[in-house]
């Protein structure tokens, strides 16, 4: 009789996973703050890459459950061309649009995430954790292979993605950097950074060495009020002046929503404005010029560029940038003449581009 109970319990156990496996939970597509209307652009509170500090997820030793059975196939499925940004390498997958959510191979999501948020083979375990959590991930077979929400799997792991739509490109950032005390230090580049930004923003033309830089750890509010670590790379003759600017800046709590080397984006700033990234050393030159511009430098940063977007004739980068055009209806991370940010710069020397005529740039400093 007990062998009986114990069988028919199992049994139970097993039908109610499946039945959990078969939800398929609706997901809004994640969009990044380029993609989004005005009305969600303008309050900080809505923005989708923003969240609160995410719980901590400790993985465990035991075994995965068995995976729950999958919906049925017969559901629309339109094959999409997306591409995974993840630490500065891009990523092909394959991805399908499935009842107006976007899934995601799960061979490909595991390569992608794999030494960043994953160890290896460790997505399966992830699913059965998530099932017992209650937070389940919606799951879909197709054509043998299994499709996985990825907003779902970010809200679990604690991970954020942001939609650069016009290059079909999903953001994953995977840095949670809170702290609880501020930082403000300096130090010549260290060889996992040299590493990192050798043949993306740093290139062997440059007509100086590494030692001519300097690596900034920096404190930040973020929008949330939270204090999180940043970090920029600057010419290394002003870092302790940048130091100085941004624990000004810090000590006010102006908002800035990230700092992390353009590395993460492939060197690329259309990714990193449309992630709201503030930044300094990219050795590139100005859009549209042969001319070395001052990030090449080292000598230039930006903050903020969707509250404080660039502007020439009818081009606004980034896009979500344009309800920020108007600059007397001032919202947080702003950068106006007067205020902290500007006079944390200019008392300094630097340069605004908010005061030029052509073209415009709010989100830029430069040093000369």
């Amino acid at each position: 009789m007990y062998k009986i109970f114990s069988i028919f319990l199992i049994t139970l156990s097993l039908l109610l996973i499946a039945a959990c496996g078969m939800e398929n939970t609706q997901a809004v597509p994640v969009r990044a703050e380029a993609d989004r209307t005005p009305a969600e652009a303008e309050e900080p509170g809505t923005q989708l890459e923003e969240s609160l500090e995410p719980e901590v997820i400790i993985l465990s030793d035991t075994p995965p459950l068995p995976t729950p059975p999958m919906p049925p196939e017969s559901r629309n499925a339109t094959p999409i061309s997306l591409t995974l940004l993840v630490n500065g390498i891009f990523t092909t997958v394959d991805a399908k649009n499935i009842d107006g959510a976007n899934y995601f191979r799960f061979s490909d999501l595991q390569l992608a995430l794999e030494g960043v948020v994953l160890q290896e083979d460790e997505l399966g375990q992830i699913l059965c954790m998530a099932g017992e959590a209650g937070l389940p991930i919606s799951e879909y077979n197709y054509n043998s292979n299994m499709y996985l929400n990825l907003r779902q799997l970010a809200g679990f792991l604690g991970f954020r993605v942001a939609w650069a739509g016009s290059r079909n490109t999903i953001i994953i950032d995977v840095d949670n950097s809170y702290t609880s005390y501020p930082i403000f230090t300096a130090q010549p580049l260290p060889e996992h950074i040299i590493q990192q930004i050798t043949g993306s923003s740093f290139h062997p033309e440059a007509p100086f060495d590494y030692c001519y830089l300097s690596y900034l750890t920096i404190t930040h509010v973020d929008f949330y009020g939270q204090s999180r670590i940043g970090n920029i790379i600057v010419a290394a003759f002003i870092a302790d002046e940048v130091l100085d600017i941004f624990r000004e800046i810090y000590e006010y709590g102006f908002p800035i929503a990230r700092m992390r080397l353009i590395d993460y984006y492939g060197a690329d700033d259309y990714y990193s404005m449309a992630d709201n990234n503030s930044v300094g050393f990219n050795f590139r030159v100005i859009a549209g010029t042969s001319t070395l511009s001052r990030h090449a430098w080292g000598m230039a940063i930006d903050i903020n560029p969707i509250q404080n977007p660039f502007i020439r004739d009818d081009i606004i980068l980034p896009v979500a940038g344009a309800v920020y055009v108007e600059r007397t209806d001032v919202r947080p991370g702003m950068i106006i003449p007067g205020d902290i940010v500007y006079r944390a710069f200019t008392s300094r020397g630097w340069i605004w581009g908010g005061h030029w005529r052509v073209p415009i740039d709010y989100h830029h400093f430069e040093r000369r």
